[in-house]
């Protein structure tokens, strides 16, 4: 009777399986044990290579920007009272909407400066490094930005030069197509005059 049971107990314990430490820990094979050297080599210089064209947090390019940006909107704040109109008002004229736009502009920026100024940079791992051809796109729109302003300065008239403006901006930035090409700058520059030369009846 007791060879018997000690039998039974034996089977029991077989069917179960092997008994486990009670502290063992599963354990996953890492990324490097399942690839081979060659191939872990290539991932590594992969790596590298997407790191090195991550831009890198920038204090100095943040403050650098907010205050630039300062600068611009008193400007824009300053040319906005000079702004000539045939009778004073007193009350909402040409100036107005401008005036409130460079005002408003200009809170956002100073807020922007204070926390270039006061907090670490922000992480900028989603935006690609500087290189030549960004470069070369910043330089050609500042030409044709200053060649913008002579023409409209020179012929008095905003609506076609702004109109090439755009054209050449587009072209310079890879827009290609008849919708990036016509659509956008005539739209774009049809809602601007409608806004500011009828509506507030800023002249342009």
């Amino acid at each position: 009777m007791k060879s018997r049971r000690n039998k039974q107990d034996g089977s029991a314990a077989t069917a179960a399986g092997p008994s486990r430490p009670a502290d063992a820990v599963t354990r996953t094979p890492s990324l490097e044990e399942g690839i081979s050297a060659e191939e872990l080599a290539l991932v590594e210089e992969m790596e590298r290579e997407v790191s090195a064209l991550q831009a890198r947090p920038s204090r100095k390019l943040e403050v650098a920007i907010a205050l630039g940006l300062v600068v611009l909107c008193v400007a824009g704040l300053i040319g906005s009272r000079l702004i000539g109109v045939r009778t004073e008002t007193g009350g909402i004229d040409p100036r107005w909407w401008p005036t409130v736009m460079c005002g408003i502009a200009l809170a956002l920026s100073i807020l922007l400066a204070v926390i270039a100024f006061t907090r670490p940079p922000f992480d900028r791992e989603d935006l690609e490094s500087t290189n030549r051809g960004g470069w070369v796109r910043l330089a050609w729109t500042i030409v044709l930005s200053a060649l913008f302003l002579v023409a409209w300065t020179l012929t008095g008239n905003f609506v076609i030069p702004a109109v090439i403006l755009l054209v050449a901006l587009m072209w310079v930035y890879d827009g290609r197509g008849w919708k990036a090409l016509v659509i956008y700058p005539i739209a774009t520059i049809a809602c601007i005059y409608l806004l500011f030369h009828t509506f507030l009846k800023v002249p342009l």
